[in-house]
């Protein structure tokens, strides 16, 4: 099994970054390789260009983004760390999703309508946000939130069994609150990763 890691993070010390560093060591000690996508040290390019959009529909795509679908295809877990940001994810993740989830790589359309291409993968996502669980709930946005990754992403693209797991409140957890938050990570990190049982 082989586990690829999107990082959408500013910075150098953060939640998110223990949130990674927890993502690793479930990995490591499952003894799951894995690769980091660090998008913001990467200086990842997130905006589509009608470049972009032309080579798709010759059926093409850029060095870069060929290198991204290449650990995508490779990847039997998809592992997503960011914050939630205008109750969606940052811009630099969005864009990486809308130039390498391309047509004819993660997805086609049929008569019948859009089928996925990335079967036979998992998929987790950990997001953070400043505000409460009952605040996002009273909002509706609890939903909102798994829906447009969970469902509207990574379930249209074909992967299956994806957990989302929202963190609230970070910024005002205690110590004990985050430690406990982290080592959730972990478990449910553990969880995917073991062998499926028929």
């Amino acid at each position: 099994m082989k586990a690829c890691i999107l990082f959408a993070q500013p910075g150098e010390q953060s939640f998110h970054h223990e949130i990674l560093h927890r993502v690793e060591r479930a990995l490591n000690q499952a003894d799951i390789s894995y690769t980091v996508r660090d998008l913001y040290k990467m200086n990842f390019q997130p905006v589509l260009s009608a470049a972009d959009m032309k080579g798709v529909e010759q059926g093409r795509v850029s060095a870069d983004i060929e290198e991204e679908q290449q650990l995508v295809t490779d990847a039997d877990l998809l592992v997503m760390v960011y914050p939630v940001w205008w109750w969606s994810q940052p811009a630099v993740l969005k864009g990486w999703i809308d130039r390498v989830f391309t047509h004819g790589f993660a997805f086609r359309y049929e008569a019948h309508g859009p089928v996925g291409l990335l079967t036979e993968k998992r998929a987790i996502v950990f997001t953070t946000t400043h505000e409460s669980e009952e605040e996002i709930r009273a909002r509706g946005f609890d939903d909102l939130i798994t829906k447009q990754i969970a469902d509207g992403i990574l379930s249209f693209v074909g992967c299956e069994d994806v957990v989302h797991r929202n963190f609230a409140a970070v910024s005002s957890a205690s110590d004990q609150q985050r430690n406990q938050m982290l080592d959730e990570v972990e478990t449910i990190v553990s969880r995917a990763v073991q062998p499926v049982t028929v």
